[in-house]
């Protein structure tokens, strides 16, 4: 689930419209959260609290956490889910009792029989195709946009999972149908099965067990060994997954792509001279090249707007929505008469400071004065922690010229929507 984080963003085809199905309001917080209320799908912890004990620290079981909101309406239910298994806009994986990996998409004929023990599939970033999915996530919108990654989910007949594995990055598991048996480790020998597409540990011994039922939640942190067994057949689980770069594949991203914007310099040395010792490097040649090298490496601020980028590019396989195209002025005109706008599924918006990031794209405010800056900033700001804005903050966005120009390209780009 988490992964390096990309360069590019991809567009999606014309047969692969996007979902939009909403969950319902009365289930659906609004953000931004209350960081010092209890919430129920933290077992009555706060956010604060939450973060404090539990983040990175050691895991927490909620019994029945989602119960009542399932009740009355999945984000994505069994039907929906095996559309997705053979369509090509997303991740799929089918895991066969033997632990072998089929990648989608998939032909109907490929799927086992619900009756059939021991397989699963798995659908990853759901919440890019599908609006009730992006919602749902906002349960867990008190963690920085940056490290969220996907509501992933796997379907799996009795006995079905993927074995005992580990982490790097943390999860909420959420029962949305039938039953599945979790166990738990925090110490294992980290020897794997060989042999098999998974990396499954080989000596697993479980310390704790949760029987997980329809709106149960389990949280871990990274590190903490699980073993996922469906108990009964029409099991379904969602994951909820956060990023976890590693530390090299930051610097890859931030300094290659400050790398790709700098100008071609070819080299220069009309100093060289002559040599009959061609194979031993002139001393100046190589502390030249070592300085112009060096001189191409970005300063901290620079590295520090370059990871800006890099945490608003979206997961490589999410397929950017572009819009039919309209001109400026039908842009100006829809957006005056909208309900509000929208950061459409999958979309990440970054801001940070007095710059921000959409998609994988510095937003340019270049030619705005401070003042106007900072009132962009603010709509950026809202729409980033909000996901959307109504009326009022259209008005603000067409108040200049400079701030719809913004949102113009930021709806030609697909990061946002009309309400």
């Amino acid at each position: 689930m988490a992964s390096p984080t990309p360069r590019s963003v991809l567009t999606r085809p014309k047969d692969h419209p996007m979902k939009t199905t909403a969950l319902s309001q009365s289930i659906m917080p609004r953000l931004p959260l209350p960081l010092d209320q209890p919430l129920p799908w933290l077992g009555g912890l706060t956010a604060t609290q939450f973060m404090k004990r539990h983040w990175q620290k050691k895991p927490l079981f909620v019994k029945g956490a989602f119960a009542k909101a399932f009740a009355q309406q999945l984000p994505i239910d069994q039907s929906v889910f095996f559309e997705e298994a053979l369509s090509d806009a997303l991740p799929v994986r089918l895991v066969s009792a033997q632990s072998a990996v089929t990648h989608g998409p998939l032909i109907k004929r490929q799927i086992p029989s619900l009756k059939r023990a021991g397989w699963t599939i798995l659908i990853q970033q759901l919440n890019s195709q599908h609006q009730s999915a992006d919602d749902f996530l906002n349960h867990f919108r008190f963690l920085p946009e940056a490290r969220l990654d996907d509501l992933m989910i796997s379907y799996a007949s009795d006995q079905g999972g993927i074995g005992a594995h580990v982490d790097s990055y943390d999860v909420f598991l959420i029962q949305a149908q039938g039953k599945r048996l979790w166990e738990l480790a925090r110490d294992y020998p980290d020897d794997l099965v060989e042999g098999i597409d998974l990396k499954v540990l080989k000596h697993f011994q479980a310390e704790v067990a949760h029987l997980c039922e329809p709106g149960d939640l389990l949280y871990l942190p990274p590190g903490v060994a699980h073993r996922g067994v469906a108990v009964g057949h029409d099991c379904m689980t969602y994951s909820v997954g956060f990023r976890a770069p590693d530390h090299r594949e930051i610097a890859d991203a931030a300094f290659g792509q400050h790398l790709d914007r700098l100008l071609a310099q070819p080299w220069s040395d009309p100093w060289l001279s002559a040599t009959d010792r061609v194979g031993e490097l002139p001393d100046r040649l190589v502390k030249d090249m070592a300085d112009k090298a060096m001189a191409c490496m970005p300063g901290h601020q620079t590295v520090c707007e370059e990871v800006v980028i890099a945490l608003s590019v979206p997961h490589p396989t999410v397929l950017a929505n572009l819009p039919k195209p309209i001109s400026y002025p039908a842009f100006v005109k829809r957006l005056a008469k909208a309900k509000g706008l929208a950061l459409a599924p999958g979309a990440r918006l970054m801001t940070w400071q007095q710059m921000a990031a959409a998609n994988g794209e510095p937003i340019p405010l270049d030619g705005l004065s401070k003042g106007e800056r900072t009132q962009v900033m603010d709509l950026l700001n809202r729409l980033g922690n909000e996901r959307r804005f109504g009326q009022k903050y259209c008005d603000a966005a067409l108040s200049k010229t400079g701030f719809s120009e913004i949102f113009f390209n930021l709806y030609l780009g697909g990061v946002v929507l009309f309400l």
